[in-house]
């Protein structure tokens, strides 16, 4: 069993058609992803519930937040996508030996900023996945 140290995964958007590091980061999670299901209970099925799925998956959402810069172009291209809404291409690589990769498009993203007085300035936000969340496999 391989353990694998998160110091150097890295978050790249696309933009102009060249993969970028998100600048900054202090961590990036994913959530949300399931396969859907519908309730399949009836009156002559017994005590508990049975459920079958319909064909569908979510493929959830990606989390990151870091130290903002409102100066950096890849900041402001995240933040950006709130005004101007826009489907966006993104690539989790992870830090194992072989730079495994889990890539993915957005179709909404939410962004929040944080300034604290024992604190840098901060950033979040999240990316909904539209379509296969890339896991890897």
């Amino acid at each position: 069993m391989a353990l694998v140290a998160s110091k150097g995964t890295v978050l790249q958007q696309e933009i102009s058609s060249t993969y970028t590091a998100v600048a900054q980061l202090t961590d990036v999670g994913y959530s949300g992803g399931e396969s859907e299901t519908y309730e399949t209970t009836t009156l002559d099925s017994g005590t508990f519930k049975t459920y079958s799925q319909t064909g569908y998956s979510e493929g959830g959402e990606v989390s990151l937040s870091g130290f903002y810069d409102p100066a950096l172009a890849g900041h402001q291209a995240i933040s950006d996508l709130v005004s101007t809404p826009a489907a966006q291409n993104w690539k989790i690589i992870f830090a194992d030996s072989g730079t495994t990769a889990m890539a993915f498009g957005s179709a909404g993203v939410s962004w929040e900023t944080t300034a604290a007085m024992t604190d840098g300035l901060k950033f979040s936000s999240t990316l909904k996945i539209t379509g296969d969340p890339g896991l890897p496999t």
